[in-house]
């Protein structure tokens, strides 16, 4: 543990102030600057993207983290293997964008009905009504927004194998929001319009895939330069077939968090999509410490299959499952005691009416139960028996889409909700269930129903603190007061090793300090 660790924390204090960022653009700027429909169609063509890009990928991502360990070589040249993966990645690419415009109408046909129920838009003048869909007229904005996808996705995968991933999750998480944050800022200056902020965020991808291909050049740990017997030790049919059944089995999880605005857009429309996706937003960063721990956990899974070391990925999956679980609690709960200073300072009327917060509930349980399963997926997709989770996978999306297609004209961004939740835990218990008896490795104990104890505690204690008069006061000592009950439980409990691990050497340093 004592990588993940290190790289952890690191990842743990970037995504963290990642999430800052992200939430000063969520709650303070979206919803002074666009609507609803606008703010919906921008996560239209994120969501977009991210399934372009993983399909165009042919799963040579998951690809690195399993078979790079196999490749490596101290001459840097590697076999080769970067130099094929990196060629697979580019005939996807090539593959993915004939399809996406083969598919054009049947894909636009799919929104066009929709563009009735949303009024106004900055995309054009004030008081000027779109002609055609957001999506039918910027389709091939998404073309380019999603080879950078792609390029990041490859390239930071790239650092991954070599342990080096806090640069990119800068970049991803920080800068990549610094920059959205500055286009913000420029309509609301009325130095562009929205039009201008989608291409100026489309290139912003651009550049922060551009600044992770310099890192990873400058750290010497790819040879560019390739001999005759450069691709003859690869095995590429096992390795095709274990991108294809990867590519399959991760889609569940992006499709999870995806498909609900694809389907939300094409059913009742950008402006009810665009509600949804801000309280989405707002619930994503309890997956924060989840994110920061894959980064670094992957890897270390991979190779201790490699090293048939069952019980280090035992070791892991446990930490991260508790850790994960501690963490997204407390944000969980933070948010719930905070729900009337968020919407006094977001002050949209079209995303804070209390009836939608019951979407954020639903939405964050979803979460809570994807985090605290910990490397369910992660152990299965990197051991030798990957392909059985192809089936469960392709069951889910089938469930997740067939339950959208029922629940979301009936309760709208709530039946999306639902479907969410509910893949959720079908996932999660099926992998769980798997590893449990085929691998003889769970992650859970009585500490994970502590966790439960102590966020009521904290819940309550934040819930019925008094009101301060200002509203930034306000959140700034119901946000303290609920993390002091929690976190003093918590560590009380003993319910992490390494969280307690990390307060004590803290506080040593602190003390040391003051003496």
């Amino acid at each position: 543990m004592g990588i993940v660790k290190k790289q952890a924390y690191k990842n743990t204090l970037v995504s963290y102030g990642g999430m800052v960022i992200a939430y000063i653009n969520t709650v303070l700027l979206f919803p002074f600057f666009v609507n609803a429909s606008e703010y919906g169609f921008y996560n239209l063509i994120i969501s977009i993207s991210v399934l372009y890009a993983l399909v165009a990928s042919m799963g040579v991502p998951s690809i690195l983290a399993k078979y790079f360990p196999h490749y490596r070589t101290d001459d840097k040249k590697h076999n080769g293997f970067m130099h094929w993966s990196a060629g697979l990645v580019l005939l996807g690419f090539i593959a993915a964008t004939a399809l996406f415009i083969v598919f054009k109408p049947l894909i636009t046909s799919m929104y066009a009905h929709t563009d009735h129920v949303v009024g106004l838009s900055r995309f054009k003048s004030s008081g000027t009504a779109r002609a055609v869909p957001f999506l039918v007229e910027y389709y091939y904005y998404l073309i380019p927004l999603s080879f950078f996808v792609l390029a990041f996705n490859y390239l930071e995968m790239t650092g991954r194998i070599i342990y080096q991933t806090i640069y990119s999750n800068f970049l991803q998480n920080v800068l990549l929001r610094l920059l959205t944050t500055a286009l913000l800022i420029m309509i609301a200056l009325k130095w562009i319009n929205f039009e201008d902020f989608i291409f100026l965020y489309i290139a912003s991808n651009g550049v922060i895939s551009l600044l992770l291909l310099i890192s990873i050049i400058a750290t010497k740990n790819f040879s560019y330069k390739l001999d005759g017997s450069s691709f003859k030790n690869i095995n590429k049919r096992e390795i095709l077939g274990f991108g294809i059944f990867t590519l399959v089995s991760s889609a569940i999880y992006v499709l999870l968090q995806k498909v609900d605005t694809l389907m939300l857009s094409s059913i009742v429309g950008d402006d009810i999509q665009g509600v949804y996706s801000w309280y989405f937003n707002i619930a994503i960063v309890i997956s924060v410490p989840a994110q920061a721990l894959s980064r670094t956990t992957y890897a270390i899974v991979a190779d201790a299959w490699k090293a048939d070391n069952r019980a280090n990925i035992m070791e892991v999956y446990y930490k991260t499952s508790i850790i994960q679980m501690v963490v997204g609690c407390l944000l969980f709960v933070g948010i719930i005691v905070n729900r009337e200073n968020l919407y006094a300072i977001a002050r949209n009327k079209e995303f804070t009416d209390p009836k939608y917060f019951s979407l954020f509930i639903v939405i964050g349980l979803g979460f809570l139960v994807d985090i605290t399963g910990g490397l369910n997926t992660y152990i299965i997709t990197t051991s030798h028996k990957y392909k059985l989770i192809t089936g469960l996978v392709i069951f889910a999306v089938v469930f997740c889409v067939g339950l959208n297609y029922i629940l979301i004209p009936k309760y709208y961004g709530m039946g999306a909700a639902i479907s969410y939740l509910l893949t959720t835990i079908g996932i999660n218990f099926a992998t769980w269930f798997y590893i449990k008896y085929r691998f003889k490795m769970q992650p859970f104990n009585y500490k994970h129903l502590l966790v439960l104890v102590v966020a009521v505690v904290g819940w309550a204690t934040g819930h019925y603190f008094w009101r301060m008069p200002n509203v930034l006061l306000d959140i700034a000592v119901r946000s303290c007061v609920t993390a002091l009950a929690y976190g003093l439980l918590a560590y009380l409990f003993k319910i992490s090793t390494d969280i307690n691990d990390k307060v004590d050497a803290t506080l040593k340093k602190i003390f040391s300090l003051v003496k």
